[in-house]
């Protein structure tokens, strides 16, 4: 079955809907340029209301280990997922603390994908290249770029431009271990649409 991954929640509403719904992991962005970002202060005070809710995912951006540390010590995190240029040694730190680590890969062509061999990691998230963009862009890539590379499928969080309309041809498509949804299902960065929400969640377990 795919999972489900519903990131840049900034709300508790939100981020409940999104577990009641049926989400398998939820991301909060700590990277302030973004307009999803959280503060460590808002960010224990949805998790606190969530209850316990095991499958949180920390969104970082080149970010001092000592930051991410202490993060995510004190929000309890076990999954942390790095968006920037970090190296495979920065993540296999991490890794051997014992958390679960996500590294994404900015997918321009399949030459993007030349490093993969070098990340001991968790995961991988494959989002679309944007040379202006560090962040979601909200554009698909070509998902053909990955079809050889069997291994690949098995911890791979699909993102980048998915919406109700085309995460099934995705799903189809790629076989992701996981799909990643920010702005898809959106009325306004960080807000989420309750109906599209729900839309997008039925129709990937629909296909799963």
């Amino acid at each position: 079955m795919t999972r489900i991954k519903i990131c840049g929640n900034t709300n508790l509403g939100n981020a409940k809907l999104a577990v009641e719904l049926g989400a398998d992991y939820l991301g909060f962005i700590f990277v302030p340029s973004s307009k999803r970002a959280v503060t460590l202060d808002l960010a224990r005070e949805i998790l606190d209301g969530l209850g316990g809710f095991p499958n949180t995912v920390g969104v970082f951006f080149n970010r001092p280990r000592q930051e991410v540390e202490r993060i995510a010590i004190a929000l309890g995190l076990k999954h942390l997922q790095f968006h920037g240029e970090e190296t495979a040694l920065y993540c296999d730190h991490f890794m051997r603390q014992g958390y679960e680590v996500i590294k994404t890969i900015h997918v321009k062509d399949a030459m993007s994908l030349k490093r993969l061999d070098e990340y001991n990691v968790s995961g991988f998230l494959f989002d679309t290249y944007s040379r202006s963009e560090k962040g979601g862009t909200g554009r698909t890539f070509d998902w053909s770029v990955i079809k050889d590379r069997p291994y690949v499928h098995e911890k791979l969080f699909l993102a980048g431009g998915l919406n109700v309309s085309n995460v099934a041809d995705a799903i189809r498509a790629v076989k992701p271990f996981a799909v990643d949804i920010a702005s898809g299902v959106e009325s306004a960065p960080g807000v989420k649409d309750p109906d599209l929400l729900r839309k997008f969640i039925e129709t990937v377990r629909s296909v799963s």
